[in-house]
């Protein structure tokens, strides 16, 4: 599995081109910025056949409806914030002046499987940064892609109609089972599970009596 990192916009989103070796089509996930991704398709004489959002914030979308538009791919996302891509409920919507709205061509859940690219993508459900969070896990690769649920030595923040409980049930129930994973987050650098599971700072919540 080939897989190209780009940082994308003011806050550096990371979308990923992920493909098979040997294929000439592929997934994009989290299309921040259609220009950029759009020059690096062409440069690897790569079609955009999936549009994979992990959740509804303007960082992480803010191309796909350009993107769509360009390559005739189709956006997947949650149903819960599948209104973020169409500009209702965006809570970070005065920061997305400009972003072109639009509407997911396919709803995602839990265990769904979406083949791109030569590459199987397992769908995760894994909320708290946005109701409708998800990760795709490539089982066959041992990655996974989580979006802004977790970060190298964090997670994401829940203040933007999130909830910490549910994304650490997200964390500690769905990632973490994932033992010996590759992690490619929405932000910064690439970290692993098990790195996670020893180092991240909110392991001090697994046996805390808040949490349940």
């Amino acid at each position: 599995m080939e897989i190209v990192t780009l940082p994308c916009g003011p806050i550096q989103a990371n979308a990923y081109i992920v493909w098979a070796k040997g294929s000439s089509a592929c997934a994009v996930i989290d299309p921040g910025e259609a220009g950029l991704i759009l020059d690096e398709l062409s440069r690897r004489q790569l079609t955009c056949t999936h549009i994979l959002l992990t959740h509804g914030h303007f960082d992480h979308m803010w191309g796909a409806a350009d993107l769509r538009q360009a390559t005739g791919a189709k956006i997947y996302v949650h149903p819960k914030d599948a209104p973020m891509l169409e500009g209702r409920g965006q809570v970070m919507n005065a920061m997305s002046l400009g972003m072109k709205p639009c509407k997911a061509d396919v709803l995602v859940a839990d265990g769904d499987i979406i083949e791109a690219g030569g590459v199987r993508f397992a769908v995760l459900e894994t909320p708290g940064h946005t109701p409708g969070g998800v990760s795709y896990a490539v089982h066959e690769e041992k990655t996974v892609f989580t979006g802004d649920t977790l970060f190298f030595e964090s997670v994401g923040r829940t203040d933007l109609g999130g909830d910490l409980q549910t994304l650490l049930h997200s964390l500690f129930d769905k990632l973490y089972a994932l033992d010996g994973y590759a992690v490619y987050p929405g932000h910064e650098e690439p970290t692993t599970i098990h790195h996670e599971q020893e180092f991240n700072p909110m392991n001090i919540y697994r046996k805390h009596p808040w949490f349940n």
